[in-house]
Order: C-alpha cells, then structure tokens, then sequence
C-alpha cells in the first residue's frame, strides 16, 4: 500500500511529538492506539519547554526552579526559531523581543536571531534540540529503546525557515528520520473526525505561544485542510499576564496557577472568571480574528459571529456604530494578512459544523465559550486538548511505519497536497465519480491512489514529498509546475 510520505523504517522505533511554547509531549502507538510517554523523573506526561541555561550546558527545568547566580531561564523561544533579524521585526512582538533580548543574527551562519542573556548567546535551535533530547531520553526510560524517527507537530503558520530550524533541532538531538507536519492535521486526525461524513470542522489549536486556526472538510476516510489562519504572538501565556493585569501583585508562577485554577472554579482569593474575561477582551478579539480569517479564505460563514449578521432592528444608534467600526477593524486586519484575497464575510458557501479545540489554554471556559458563541456550535471533547497533536502525530508515525491497515487509515492532507492528487487524476483520465469514491464512507483512499496504473511511481512518491515540504515550491516557476503535474 502506497502512502503519502515513507520516512522511517518499520524496524525502528517512531514517536509523535507536540513540540511547545511552554510544554512538549510525546507519544507512541502500542497496544492498538496512542499513549504518551512519561517523564523519566517524575511520571508527569508534560515536560516543560523551559530551558536553565548556564555557561557551559543548557538543561530542562520547572519554570519556578531556584537558579544559581550563573544560570539564566529562557522561555518562549520557539516564537523566535528559524527567524532572521528581518522576519523577527513583524513576526515577534515586541513584549516578546524584550523579554529574550533578540540580537541581529550576525553571529549565526544561517542568520537566525539568538537569545542574548548574561551567560551568553544562545541559539533558539539549540534551545528546541534541549528540550527534544530530554523527551527522547524519557521514551529511552519507559521504552527501553531510544527512538530513531519521528513526526513532530508544528504551527501551521510557521514559516519554511522555521520548519528547517525545528528539523535540524530534531537531527542535532539524535534522530535520524524526521517529519515535520502541520499541527492542525495532526489533531484533526487524532480526533477522528472521520466519524462524520461531510463535515467542515473547525481546529482551533491555542497553545502556550501560538494561535493556529484551521477549516478541515471531512468526508468518509480523507480530512483536507482547506485554510489556516493564526497568531505566532497569541497563546495561554498572554492569558497568564491578563491575569496579572487584574491583579499586579501575583508573580508569573502564582498567575498561572490562578488561570488553571480558574478552569474548575469561577473565582480564587483575587481573581475571577468575570475578571479574567474582561482582561482578555482583546485577546479573545484577536482568537475571533483568526477564527473569521480562516473562514474567509475558506469559503465558510460563521453563524454566531455579530460581525456577519444584519443589526437588530431595536439596535440604537451608538450600537449600530459600534458594530460598524469593530468590522470595519476586523477588515482591515484580515486584507492587510490577505491582500489578494476578496473579502465578503457576509456570507460563505458553508457553516461550521464541528468546533475541535487543541492546546491547553483552550481549557480555559472564557475561551470555549468565546468560540462556542462565534462559531454556533458546542465543541468537541473527543480527545484532551493536551494530547490531540502528539497523539495524531504518533498515529502519523504508525502510518510512517507502514503499520496501519487500509480498513483503518484515516488521511488527512493539506490544500496543496490535495490539489496535487487532484491534478494526477486529472492527468489519468480519472471521471467524476471514480473521484468521488474518495470521499464514500466505503472507499479507500491510499488503495485507490495504487490503481492508477499510468502513475509513474517514482514521479509520484516525489510530487507527494515535495507537497509535504511546501516551501519547495516557493522557487518554482507556475509554469514549469503546471508542466511538472500535467
């Protein structure tokens, strides 16, 4: 059976990992499905994407470890890897800047900004590769065996730069076979969308450091990824200082107890539910922002969205202005991200049927029920926000590893991906309703794809390696690309 992307072997051992701004996991399918790896130290299945760094080693650590004089805490640097000193100006904000000292990337051979502290410079990657080695020296503990492949999960806004910089993180620790997939596909697929036919659910995945919000058409065993939209500065972190904008004297650590404490409870000792949600108005905006570009370029409408709809006709006047400038802003931020894209967002062909959060700060209830109210829609609560991406991405290594059956797979690709499927089909003379036994409950989507007999073999493992690594085609010319698929 023919699959979208062979990269590991299946005598070696294969992990998912969910690479994070504050935490990371990682994940193995044994005993027929996913399970997370615990911490060799402590049994917890989150590690801390924090690093203590010092003059001659980096380590992982608790954020609220007692440090020694010479050694400095670096957090949040996954939002500067693989950046250089120009794509850093609009793609970190500058709370973020301030707080890792970013340096002009002069120093590095591959221009990337690194993290400037009284210890030194240190470089983002080798940050991430840290944080990666101590996960595979988990899977060591509890496997017996140190993994050698592995899929890791990844914003779907990240840049190429960015995916080149996590995967040579991955090679630096020690693994040899490395895919580097698309957050939101990845949860999707752990979610099993593929339960509903005909479906266009919405990813919302709200990490510790980054927004990734991703439309995703379902139907029989395929998912395609139709749009994606997102914040590479939007993440549970800002929460956590909202909460320290409500009150001052609570220090980062104690900030983010009291957010966690406020996802079972609606108030602790100084701050409440209503507090919080006040505090994060904009940041909520700027989740609904995303949430509303990712429809635009989808083609969808979202059904609670009061920027979309006719004002009530007992709206007063100062409302109906209100109303007008909120859209109006909403607007312009969604041409200045998409400028060649035109922008209707009264209506869409399609509404949002499934709401599948991912990321641990959609725990949060201000957020549920900011989206909730958005989109129309109750969420999904199929698998813990925590472990959707190192859960699908451990199902994508099983797939890697030629394991799964075709009964059972579950593919989800990209628009890109997809559009190059549909270009070979088109090339093989493949009519409308052999293409749609794609997407029939019954139908078999790898299996099919190996009955094109005029497929040339090697040509198509290649098309499908290339569209997984997208940023191949950035240098290539439309023209030549048509001639390559047609």
């Amino acid at each position: 059976m023919r699959h979208l992307l062979v990269i590991a072997s299946a005598k070696a051992l294969s992990i998912g990992i969910d690479l994070g701004t504050s935490t990371s996991c990682c994940a193995v399918y044994r005993n027929g499905a996913p399970e997370l790896v615990p911490r060799r130290v402590d049994g917890k299945l989150l590690t801390p994407s924090v690093c203590v760094v010092s003059c001659d080693s980096i380590r992982i650590d608790e954020p609220d470890t007692a440090l020694k004089d010479n050694e400095v805490l670096v957090t949040s640097w996954k939002r500067a890897i693989g950046l250089d000193k120009e794509t850093a100006a609009w793609r970190v904000e500058e709370p973020t800047k301030k707080r890792l000292r970013l340096d002009d990337g002069s120093k590095d051979p591959d221009n990337y900004v690194g993290v400037m502290t009284t210890v030194g410079r240190v470089k983002p990657v080798d940050l991430s590769s840290c944080v990666l080695d101590s996960l595979l020296e988990d899977c060591e503990a509890f496997l017996g065996e140190r993994p050698k492949n592995a899929v890791i999960g990844v914003p779907a806004c990240f840049l190429p730069s960015q995916r080149r910089a996590t995967e040579a993180a991955a090679y630096k620790a020690g693994l040899q076979k490395v895919q580097i997939a698309n957050e939101p596909e990845l949860a999707a697929r752990a979610h099993g969308t593929s339960q509903h036919d005909e479906r266009l659910a919405m990813v919302f995945d709200l990490g510790g450091g980054t927004l990734d919000v991703s439309l995703v058409d379902v139907g029989g065993r395929t998912a395609e990824v139709i749009s994606t939209a997102g914040d590479l500065n939007l993440g549970g972190d800002d929460f956590t200082r909202a909460v320290i904008d409500v009150d001052p004297s609570l220090s980062l650590d104690e900030a983010e107890r009291v957010k966690i404490e406020l996802t079972v409870s609606k108030s602790t000792d100084t701050v409440t539910r209503s507090d919080l949600e006040k505090a994060s108005s904009i940041l909520l905006e700027r989740c609904c922002d995303a949430a509303r570009e990712a429809c635009v370029l989808g083609d969808a409408r979202l059904e609670g969205d009061e920027l979309t709809d006719e004002a009530p006709a007992a709206s007063t006047r100062a409302k109906r202005r209100k109303q007008a400038k909120q859209s109006q802003r909403a607007l312009d931020d969604l041409r200045r991200s998409a400028p060649n894209i035109k922008i209707v967002p009264q209506q869409g062909s399609r509404t949002v049927d499934d709401l599948v959060l991912v990321g641990a700060a959609t725990k949060m209830p201000c957020v549920q029920k900011c989206l909730s109210k958005l989109t129309g829609v109750p969420y999904r609560k199929a698998v813990d926000p925590d472990r959707a991406v190192a859960f699908g991405a451990a199902l994508q290594a099983r797939a890697n590893d030629g394991e799964v059956a075709a009964e059972d797979d579950f593919v989800v690709v990209g628009a890109f991906q997809a559009e190059v499927l549909r270009h070979f089909a088109q090339a093989n003379s493949v009519d409308d309703e052999d293409l749609g036994a794609l997407e029939d409950e019954d139908g078999d989507f790898e299996a099919y794809l190996e009955d094109l007999d005029e497929v040339d073999d090697e040509e198509f493992e290649r098309l499908l390696a290339l569209a997984e690594e997208e940023e191949e085609f950035v240098d290539i010319d439309g023209e030549d690309f048509d001639k390559l698929l047609l």
